[in-house]
């Protein structure tokens, strides 16, 4: 059952704090590589060696492109995890969709405790993944309020068992893991664009044309087309509006 207000009175004033810091850090967070130390320190806070996380642009129903960040799980599992095509039937991602479906936005998945019996598939994923050391684990997941984009993350363990405590720190900051690393995804996009992507860009968002741009910086039609197309790529949209859409919100997060 999800955790209820009253029930994150039961943290006792460190893990209230530490979930405040955690917070705090993420408004703070301006790259890949401090917000992975953020959640390495979160797990070794709570107790957890093997951490993972998931992230996509939309849900994780089939059919969008799921990205998965290895950060301490044995490289060997991730291997095989990678190379038998684990994704497909792992009972984790399985769970995650059935509470999805049934209108479960955030969510706390303890592992091996799932709402359905695991078939054979997945039983042999719970398997595979205990010999590597990863006995006890648990996921959390925040959707998006607008399904534009959904997060996990799994902490793991040999001999550590996730309590009521693990789910209610986890469900206090899952949120704002999530919107950190759209936040930082949105910012990679922008920040890949050259100075001459930039520059066309400014006058994109001023609703100039192709045609237009090109005279103003003294270029072919065909040169902006061309850059044009890069900045579309770069930005992971198919049109103009979706480009400006991306800059605009890309500015406001870096202010």
């Amino acid at each position: 059952m999800p955790a209820e207000i009253g029930d994150y009175k039961k943290l006792d004033k460190n893990d209230l704090v530490k979930c405040l810091s955690v917070i705090n850090r993420c408004h703070k967070v301006n790259d890949i590589e401090s917000f992975h130390e953020l959640i390495m320190d979160f797990a070794s806070y709570i107790g957890f060696r093997y951490v993972l996380y998931c992230y996509s642009i939309s849900t994780y129903d089939s059919g969008h492109r799921i990205d998965m960040i290895n950060l301490s799980n044995p490289v060997k599992w991730m291997q095989e995890y990678d190379e038998q095509n684990f994704l497909d039937c792992d009972p984790v991602r399985s769970e995650m969709e059935r509470r999805l479906k049934n209108g479960a936005r955030l969510s706390f998945i303890l592992w091996d405790a799932y709402d359905e019996q695991a078939p054979a598939p997945e039983q042999n994923v719970i398997e595979r993944r205990k010999s590597y050391g990863l006995e006890y684990g648990c996921s959390v997941y925040d959707d998006s309020e607008n399904r534009d984009f959904a997060f996990l993350v799994s902490f793991a363990d040999k001999k550590h068992k996730p309590d009521e405590r693990t789910e209610m720190m986890c469900r206090l900051v899952v949120t704002h893991l999530m919107t950190t690393r759209k936040r930082l995804d949105m910012l990679m996009l922008f920040n890949s664009l050259t100075k001459k992507e930039m520059a066309i860009s400014e006058w994109l968002m001023k609703g100039k044309t192709n045609w237009e741009i090109a005279k103003i910086l003294g270029i072919s039609e065909n040169t902006v087309k061309f850059h044009m197309k890069n900045i579309f790529v770069k930005l992971n949209v198919s049109n103009r509006q979706q480009a400006v859409n991306v800059i605009l919100i890309a500015r406001y997060l870096s202010n």
